[in-house]
């Protein structure tokens, strides 16, 4: 019994064990912040407001560059996004409430992400990402129920796609290819993870072989990298982290924003 209690000490615990659902998430909302901190602050708030007295030329090229670099980072987090999507989806036993809760962030925040990148209330240029997420979502519901047709799969796909793209999503049709690739394929990562990033070229427009050396190319195939290491658990109990977090950073960040230009003015 000794040597038992001996042998179960000694036991070590593996270094790596993959990343859990939750752990995706927090990588995935570090990489989005980053990006709208680049994009709301350190854009709309100093770049489109300072005076030309205010910095060299040499300094106004590196706030330039240091909002194109959180751009990049940021293009991480929206494959992540889709995936856990995808996961959530699988796992839930309501996909209804799921869609549900989706909608009802996407409409409380939709004001605020127009406030942070429009400066207005009210914008009907661009669409928040829960709303690409919820047609994402109920695309895969519709698929559920469509049966096994190929042709009839890819024409739900499709018109997803073109939704996203008339309505303006932020996502457009490139989410809702992603989402549904990575659904369709959930079990298959030989075709899963190359269908991925050919979509990811494909929807880059740039067909030419500097594409796929293109910065934010790389940085949203390597969200593949982590998604790979996911290792099937939940994790941490976060359920509403993301759905509370996205309309709460918008709002500080344009507050951020806002305080800067009143300086600046």
């Amino acid at each position: 019994r000794n040597l038992t209690c001996i042998r179960r000490q000694t036991v070590m615990k593996p270094f790596w064990t993959g990343i859990s659902g939750s752990g995706l998430k927090i990588l995935a909302v570090c990489s989005m912040l980053t990006d709208h901190i680049g994009q709301i602050v350190l854009k709309n708030g100093i770049a489109l407001n300072a005076s030309r007295s205010l910095f060299t030329d040499a300094e106004f090229s590196a706030l330039l560059s240091l909002i194109e670099v959180c751009h990049i980072a940021g293009r991480i987090a929206f494959p992540i996004f889709c995936f856990l999507l995808t996961e959530g989806f699988v796992h839930t036993r309501r996909p209804g409430i799921y869609l549900r809760n989706l909608m009802v962030f996407a409409v409380v925040s939709e004001p605020l992400y127009d406030l942070a990148f429009a400066g207005t209330l009210l914008n009907a240029g661009a669409q928040n990402v829960l709303f690409e997420l919820s047609l994402g979502l109920l695309v895969l519901m519709v698929l559920q129920k469509s049966g096994t047709s190929p042709v009839l799969q890819v024409a739900i796909t499709l018109a997803g796609a073109v939704l996203a793209l008339i309505l303006r999503l932020d996502g457009g049709y490139y989410g809702i290819l992603l989402i549904v690739l990575f659904d369709r394929f959930r079990s298959r990562p030989g075709l899963k993870f190359p269908a991925a990033v050919l979509t990811m070229y494909l929807c880059g427009l740039d067909f030419s072989p500097a594409g796929f050396i293109d910065p934010y190319f790389l940085a949203a195939a390597s969200a593949l990298v982590w998604i790979a290491a996911y290792n099937g658990r939940r994790g941490r109990q976060i359920k509403y982290f993301f759905y509370a977090f996205y309309p709460a950073h918008l709002l500080l960040l344009s507050a951020c924003a806002s305080c800067i230009v009143h300086v600046l003015l």
